[in-house]
């Protein structure tokens, strides 16, 4: 019978390996300074290295992670534009009721802002020149629109519907040429009518009821409680930003700015 003979050259180093090994992982538990060494230097070859490659691929990385985000931090960003919106708002109407109102307004027990049911609608396209102050948004008469309805957004008044299809409707804003609102000063209660302003964002204040009353640059202007009024009361239209009374002029000269960024809307609620 033949017998195949095993080669075992290979056994002493097996060992000798082992033995190493065993001694390594002794000397690095007990911080040998050999070992400790040996790590430092290894670690100050790595670091350029894995800097390096960092400042390369970080950028990239986080290029990546913008696209991925990008629609919820846009969505995030969103939220908390409304939200500051819905807050301010608040804060003004708040200024609203805290002021003196006329008995009229308590007798009439007129329907307020936060009565009035409304649909929610994007902004879909803007107007083409600062002569049409119109905005389209994406609701029309299958949501229940129609023309007439006020429009406002988180801080206040924005407009009204002035077309409407069944997808889609036009509002002509607050500060467009010929419009106008009615409106009561925030301190006297004295009313008037906040007209837009040919080519510009701004309003002016024409027609009030005491041409004698002092009107305060920073007070704010809400829309009015009539019986035949288009809008509900105590809704911010605009905030005072000069006033002055020249020579001659049978009322001052009130120029008004809206409450509601209308260059950058959004969202907005037709209030029905």
């Amino acid at each position: 019978m033949a017998f195949v003979k095993r080669n075992v050259r290979w056994q002493p180093i097996l060992v000798v390996l082992l033995v190493a090994a065993l001694l390594l992982v002794a000397l690095d538990q007990r911080g040998s300074g050999p070992i400790t060494a040996v790590k430092r230097v290894a670690r100050e070859v790595i670091s350029p290295v894995q800097t390096g490659v960092n400042s390369v691929f970080n950028p990239v990385r986080d290029l990546f992670d913008g696209v991925i985000n990008y629609g919820q931090l846009r969505d995030r960003n969103l939220d908390l534009k409304r939200t500051n919106e819905v807050l301010q708002g608040k804060l003004l109407r708040e200024r609203a009721v805290g002021s003196k109102v006329g008995e009229l307004e308590k007798l009439l027990d007129l329907p307020t802002f936060e009565d009035a049911t409304g649909v929610a609608a994007r902004v879909v396209g803007g107007s083409p020149s600062n002569f049409e102050r119109t905005v389209s948004i994406n609701k029309g008469t299958s949501s229940g629109i129609q023309v007439g309805q006020p429009v406002v957004a988180g801080a206040g008044l924005v407009g009204k519907v002035t077309a409407v299809s069944r997808t889609v409707s036009t509002v002509t804003l607050i500060n467009s040429s010929g419009f106008g609102v009615g409106v009561r000063l925030e301190n006297s209660n004295e009313q008037g009518i906040a007209e837009g302003k040919s080519g510009e964002s701004q309003m002016k204040l024409s027609f009030l009821t005491n041409v004698k009353i002092v009107v305060k640059k920073g007070e704010l202007t809400f829309t009015s409680a009539t019986t035949d009024a288009v809008f509900p009361p105590d809704i911010p239209v605009a905030r005072v930003v000069s006033s002055q009374k020249l020579a001659g002029a049978l009322e001052p000269t009130v120029i008004l700015e809206p409450v509601v960024n209308l260059d950058d809307l959004t969202y907005v609620k037709v209030l029905r």
